[in-house]
């Protein structure tokens, strides 16, 4: 026996789907395409609004919002999802690399034609004969930013599959495909005090998003937490300067942190108290990601997600370097214990 059928209006369009079906594929059987990426429910693109009906969220739900990844219909529904530029391959070479701060590069990519992203969102580069990664693009730390030119901020890991041959084997001139923009978390135009918190390059969508907000919705009220793993990995400088003086306050704090110019708290608690009328962006590490997410719920807070995954082919890298870093400590806490 066939499935039931419903009724989904989907930012004003109304499409016939089936109980059960995924809010995207609901779309995409009426030839409309909401946002997506990943389809696991991590990248948050295709977080919608939930405006009336029949859907079961399946543990996504924040506030009005749910994944339409994952959450089904379960009768007539009526949702909506803010517009965003529509998803292009562009073409283009590494213009510049330049080492900010040790084990952290600005890259910058000259593209054939400008690439539309909104402060927030990230894009999918492939430089040529190695894997895709994910990056947020973002305003360069000094402001010179061109319109054909897009940059993003790379941790270097060792042995990694990319970052690790920037500079390197992938130097000036490499070709490179983007492709994107994706992302949920990304810019709005709304009156509520802004917070925005980051550890690691996750500063990067972060920094996009304090200067597009600075600049473009003046009076709004902006503050700032952005953390390291240690002072070496607040690569922010000249950025931290900039946002000091538009009279932003920004917090840096990292696990060596002297608690005067760097604090040594976490970063999800530094953020004060929190109300229903704030607007939470926050990037990076996801267990950061989603200390934040649960304050956001807590307080009633509007919450927008960016954590950063490593990719599948890193992972036993980065296991293996965690776990010499973890004998390394070992060996040493016996020896001085001795």
């Amino acid at each position: 026996m066939s499935k039931s059928t419903c009724t989904v209006t989907i930012n004003g369009k109304k499409i016939k789907a089936n109980v059960g079906d995924t809010l995207i594929d609901a779309g995409l059987g009426g030839r409309l395409v909401i946002p997506h990426d990943c389809c696991s429910g991590q990248c948050e693109t295709c977080r919608v609004r939930v405006l009336n009906g029949g859907i079961d969220d399946l543990g996504t739900r924040e506030k009005d919002t749910v994944l339409g990844c994952i959450s089904v219909l379960t009768g007539d529904a009526e949702i909506s999802y803010d517009p965003v530029p529509v998803v292009k391959t562009a073409k283009g070479i590494v213009e510049t690399i330049r080492e900010v701060r040790k084990d952290y590069l600005e890259v910058r990519i000259r593209v054939a034609r400008p690439v539309t992203w909104l402060a927030g969102q990230y894009l999918r580069a492939t430089f040529a004969g190695y894997p895709p990664r994910d990056y947020s693009p973002t305003t360069p730390l000094n402001l010179d930013a061109e319109l054909d030119i897009i940059v993003f901020h790379i941790k270097v890991y060792p042995d990694s599959a990319v970052s690790s041959k920037l500079g390197t084997d992938i130097k000036k001139g490499h070709s490179v495909k983007l492709h994107g923009p994706f992302g949920n978390a990304f810019l709005r135009r709304q009156p509520e005090p802004i917070l925005l918190t980051s550890t690691g390059t996750g500063f990067a969508p972060i920094w996009s998003i304090a200067v597009a907000a600075s600049m473009g919705q003046p009076g709004r009220e902006i503050r700032i937490v952005a953390g390291a793993r240690t002072r070496d990995g607040l690569y922010m400088r000249d950025a931290v300067r900039w946002l000091r003086n538009r009279g932003i306050t920004i917090s840096l704090t990292a696990s060596d942190g002297d608690d005067e110019t760097v604090l040594s708290a976490r970063p999800h608690e530094l953020v004060g108290d929190l109300t229903p009328d704030h607007v939470i962006y926050s990037a990076g590490a996801p267990a950061h990601v989603e200390a934040m997410r649960d304050l956001a719920r807590k307080s009633g807070a509007t919450f927008y997600a960016d954590p950063f995954y490593v990719a599948e082919e890193d992972k036993g890298v980065l296991a293996f370097a965690g776990a010499l870093l973890r004998k390394a400590a070992t060996q040493f806490t016996s020896t001085t214990a001795g």
